[in-house]
Order: C-alpha cells, then structure tokens, then sequence
C-alpha cells in the first residue's frame, strides 16, 4: 500500500471539511425558503364565495328577462354581495351602480314608524293618543296612533279617493292637500277603526302629519336629522317636488318599453312612501337597527312585535314591518311599488343576514322573498358545510378567493 503523506492528509482534511461546510450552507438555505402562503379559507369564505356564484348567476338571467336594478345580500355587518344591472336614466344610457338613488315605496313606512317611536320614547306623544288631539276636525275618530301603525284605522285608502275626485292632476297634492279634501269630501270608511287588519296608505300619510305637528319640523327635515344623517345614510332624502328633481343619480322611473311615468300628482305625500335611498344607505339603515343610535332596543322591539293580526294573510305586520317564519326563524320584510320603481328589504336577525332588491321599471322580472330565502338560507346558512363542500380538505387546499363585483 502506497504511504500517505502529511501533506496529502491536510489536503483531504480540507477538502472534506468544505464539503461538509457546503452541505450545510445549502441545507441551511432550503430550509430558510418559506412555501407560498395561501389564503386563508375559512367556512365563511367558502359559502361566500359560492353564494356570489349562484347570485351572479340568478341576476344575469333576471336580467335577461328584463330585470333592471340592484341586489344586495349583507351578512354579520358587511356586505357579501351587491350586483347592478341595467339603467337609472335609459335615455342617456347612464347605468345603474351602487350610488343609483331608487324610490323605495312603502318601505318608507319604516323609517315613518321609526320617527314615531322616536317621539314616543321622548315623551312627546303616547301610542294610545285619538287622531282627534292632533287633527279634531278630520271627520273621522275613535282610532289611536297604534291603528294608524298596524293598519286598523278603517280608513279608506287616500290614493283611490283622489284619483276619483281630482280633475288637475297637473298638480302635485301634499299631506296637507290629502287632509284638507277629506274634510271636504267625506269618503266613507272601509270599516269602523280596529274592526279588521286592511292595509292602507292613509294612515302613514297621516303619521308623517302627526310627526310635522309634534316635532314642529317637516317630515323631511325630521328624517334627515333624526335618521338619516346619525346612520350616515348621506345619499338618502324625502322627495320634495321641485326641489330634489336634478339630484345626481336619480333613477328614472319607467313603466314599459323604457316609457316614463309621468303621473306625478301624488308624488308629493309621504310618510307611506316618498323616500330615495340607494342600496348601499339601506343596508346602513338595517345595520343601524341592531344599534341604539336612533332609539332605544326596548322601544325598538315595538316594531318587530305582531300586532297587525290579518285576517286572510299568513304573515302577520308590526310597525312598518310584515312578519313570518322560515325554516324556523323569524323573517321581518317590507316591500314598495310606486311609480315604476319595486324595492323589497328583507331581514333575518337570527343570521344578520339582510336582503335588498331595487328596481325602477315596473314591467320585466323581480326577486321574490321565497325565491331569495331559499337560496340564501335554505342552499347555505341552514346548510351544514359538507353539503356545499364534500371534499374539504382537498378544497382548502386549491381554494383562492375571488371578489366579484
């Protein structure tokens, strides 16, 4: 065997000790490497992301068959989804998008029995208060500010009655118009007050009254300063004719084949309907009723309560509110015609969950409140999550999230 020697020792001690130092230099280098991170997928990212598919889906065929608005589902604070399709204004092709200004109707008579409740928890008027305190020579009494909210007044309903007796319908007719002709005119009852459940305009329109008497403001400027403007509801007003007419955004309201309603003489009641809102301000009005900013829980709770009783519809009406179950859970909606335009608000605050549609022709399709609970609820929240997701495991791990607009 052939001798090593001193030298050629030194020499292999050196080359083996780079070796290893260069293993370790490069063992130390890999594990330093991090993977990519994923997003993190939770069960609510998931069903979210799954819910904007099928929505999408549903208002792209809505569309097609000549849905032309908005659809917004929020869910425990936050907005999960919001789909504009269609025009505000046809005529200039201007789209709508989410700062579109709709009428919403008589999903006003919310806000109006808000604003009552409002005064009653200040004090300023009792809920068992006769119409006769505040309007002693209308030739109707013996019914209280409680059967103007449930709708058992008796009263006939306004907008049939003046569409029979007005012959300038050039002009537009305020409360104070509405009140000054049933003097005048005297229609007779439907029935005699707390007789019957009959849901009518006329009592909202005579809440917005009281209130412009209590408050000593209109009621626009009451709900702006009271309601609107505490929730940051700033694209939000009661339309005034002649005043709110070249507001930006202003949808248009159309009857068919993009045809203008221009029967505007009753546009400037309120109370049962006459407020603008976008979709985004409406859900800022639901979130608003889980806080006390406006008004006490307590004295809330009077809103959501059953007392309309109606005698041959299932669901049941609190103040400005019509209520039924669910799979269980109680459902508090309200929707709203006027003049072209649709609005239907539903909560569920068992699930947080709020659902806003809008729409400003009045031909074309809409949601319907069954149509929507059943995919929201029924197809999701009511769902355990292996339904939507069998494979879990594998989805979390190929699952990136996507906003949709």
């Amino acid at each position: 065997m052939k001798n090593i020697g001193k030298a050629e020792i030194i020499f292999l001690i050196l080359t083996l000790g780079a070796v290893i130092l260069f293993i370790s230099l490069e063992k130390r280098h890999f594990t330093n490497i991090q993977p990519p991170k994923m997003p993190k997928v939770t069960p609510d990212t998931i069903w979210h992301q799954h819910l904007r598919s099928d929505l999408d889906r549903v208002l792209i065929k809505k569309n097609k068959f000549g849905f032309n608005g908005a659809l917004m589902v929020g869910w425990d604070n936050e907005i999960i989804y919001e789909g504009y399709v269609g025009y505000e204004d046809y005529a200039n092709h201007d789209s709508i998008t989410a700062a579109t200004r709709f009428q919403i109707g008589s999903v006003s008579k919310q806000f109006t029995a808000v604003a009552i409740l409002q005064l009653y928890a200040n004090g300023q008027l009792h809920l068992d208060d006769s119409i006769g305190k505040y309007f002693p020579d209308l030739p109707y009494q013996g019914f209280t500010i409680h059967h103007l909210l449930v709708h058992r007044s008796g009263l006939s309903n306004y907008i049939y009655f003046i569409d029979k007796i007005v012959e300038d319908k050039g002009k537009t007719y305020t409360n104070e118009d509405i009140i000054r002709l049933w003097k005048e005119h005297e229609p007779l009852p439907y029935y005699p007050p707390n007789r019957r459940f009959d849901y009518s305009n006329s009592g909202y329109m005579l809440l917005a009254s009281i209130i412009e008497k209590v408050s000593g403001m209109s009621y626009p400027e009451y709900m702006h300063k009271n309601i609107f403007e505490p929730l940051g509801m700033d694209d939000t007003f009661v339309y005034i004719a002649g005043q709110n007419d070249t507001l930006p955004h202003l949808a248009e309201g159309y009857k068919y084949h993009w045809k203008v309603v221009t029967e505007a003489y009753l546009n400037g009641t309120y109370g049962d309907k006459g407020i603008y809102a976008t979709a985004r301000d409406l859900f800022k009005w639901d979130q608003g009723l889980y806080s006390k900013t406006i008004l006490p829980t307590d004295t809330l709770q009077k809103a959501f309560k059953p007392m309309g009783k109606p005698k041959h519809f299932k669901h049941n009406y609190g103040y400005g509110w019509r209520i039924f179950e669910h799979k269980g859970k109680k459902i508090y909606y309200h929707a709203g015609w006027w003049q072209g335009f649709k609005t239907l608000l539903i909560r569920v605050p068992e699930y947080k969950l709020t659902i806003i549609v809008m729409k400003n022709i009045k031909t074309g399709a809409m949601f319907s409140r069954h149509e929507l609970l059943r995919i929201i609820i029924d197809r999701y929240l009511a769902a355990p999550l292996e339904a939507l997701i069998p494979d879990l495991p594998q989805f979390q791990q190929c699952y990136i999230p996507i906003e949709l607009s």
